[in-house]
């Protein structure tokens, strides 16, 4: 008889690196090959302003923890997955479920996908703190997306695991960059800059944009596509105004939100990706992982997991701001040995450390491992952090 996986995190609608992530568990038929998968979606429905209290939210929290507590009470969840909240709120929430399902099931699970967790617990005032650090400590194995990011678990889960994200081994194929490479390599080809995310002013959009429009203003070949839902719409307004007013929009595009073969073909006409994020609960995007698949270099930053995610496949920003984004772009039109290197890497490293197989894979292996001996738990952690 299969294992009963309970599953708890955001699922889309909306988009995002995390709810992506929940998604391909749920569904992947690696994961139910081998469990019987129910899913509650944690996503809070037309509601605004993440992280900030509201009464709603408080309502739409009690509804999902009362179906936690049924699932959990009837014995039907023999490993919950939880995919920990970063927001005050939603960590409160976080802890409140492990207090209804500590002792009901056999294995908790936490997932943190992205940085920020560490800053949200030591924010608590001391009798909430001491309340969520105890039910942490419940927690049987927390994952983060790499070992630099191990520290904001605080050390209270048992066991801590390294699992980075993935996408699908075959959503872009070799021959597929093969073939679009010649295009980009004729005579008179405009250099394609690509910004795929939501468009939060802290992910850095708007220095892109100025960046782009002083390359324009030197007459370099390029332009920029960017791609994704738009949050913070006043900002986005006032730029792409700018941009109008120069008569650079036929070189400045904002796209919308795309998906399945359209995010493909896009990235796949593109020559560049530029992320230049200080989001401050910046994991490891999964937007940078496709383009590493589809072969491009990745301009970023130094935020969360994207370090290690791109090293060998692109620049990484110490500073963000217009001049030094515009400085990354100009060396990779300048230096085509570069701009080589880094694209075979990116496209050699995707294939080697983040596809979706290694990813479920990697879940699967934690899910069947258990709850181990206390001792060794202990073990591990400390040879792990030290």
């Amino acid at each position: 008889m299969k294992r009963r996986l309970l599953v708890i995190g955001p699922v889309p609608p909306p988009i995002h690196g995390e709810s992506l992530a929940i998604r391909h568990l749920a569904g992947s038929e690696m994961t139910r090959e081998k469990f019987q998968v129910t899913v509650v979606n944690t996503n809070r429905k037309r509601v605004n302003g993440g992280g900030k209290f509201s009464f709603i939210k408080i309502f739409q929290d009690i509804a999902i923890m009362i179906r936690i507590r049924r699932i959990a009470g009837k014995g039907q969840a023999d490993i919950v997955y939880l995919s920990i909240s970063q927001t005050k709120l939603g960590l409160l929430r976080d802890a409140l479920i492990i207090f209804l399902i500590a002792g009901k099931t056999d294995q908790i699970v936490a997932h943190l996908h992205g940085n920020h967790l560490k800053n949200v617990l030591e924010s608590f005032h001391r009798i909430p703190a001491g309340f969520i650090f105890h039910m942490m400590r419940k927690i049987d194995t927390g994952i983060v997306l790499s070992r630099g990011l191990s520290a904001n678990f605080m050390n209270l889960p048992r066991r801590i695991e390294v699992i980075a994200n993935g996408i699908e081994k075959d959503f872009i194929r070799t021959q597929e960059i093969a073939s679009f490479s010649k295009v980009k390599s004729g005579e008179g080809h405009c250099f394609t800059l690509l910004y795929l995310s939501n468009l939060i002013e802290a992910k850095g959009f708007g220095h892109l944009i100025l960046a782009v429009v002083d390359l324009l203003r030197q007459q370099l070949n390029v332009r920029l596509l960017l791609a994704g839902q738009i949050y913070d719409r006043k900002r986005f307004d006032q730029l792409m105004a700018q941009v109008a007013g120069e008569q650079f929009d036929s070189r400045i595009r904002y796209l919308g939100t795309v998906t399945g073969v359209k995010k493909k073909q896009l990235l796949l006409r593109s020559d560049a990706m530029v992320l230049p994020t200080r989001y401050r609960i910046e994991g490891q995007p999964i937007s940078i992982i496709e383009g590493m698949a589809a072969g491009l270099p990745i301009i970023s930053s130094a935020q969360g997991a994207i370090p290690e995610l791109i090293e060998g496949s692109g620049i990484v920003l110490d500073t963000v701001d217009r001049s030094s984004i515009a400085a990354a772009i100009r060396s990779l039109i300048k230096d085509k040995a570069l701009y080589k290197k880094y694209a075979l890497n990116g496209r050699k490293t995707f294939l080697e450390k983040y596809t979706m197989d290694r990813y479920i894979d990697g879940l699967i292996s934690v899910f069947e491992g258990g709850g181990a001996d206390e001792e060794k738990d202990l073990i591990h952690r400390q040879l792990f952090l030290s």
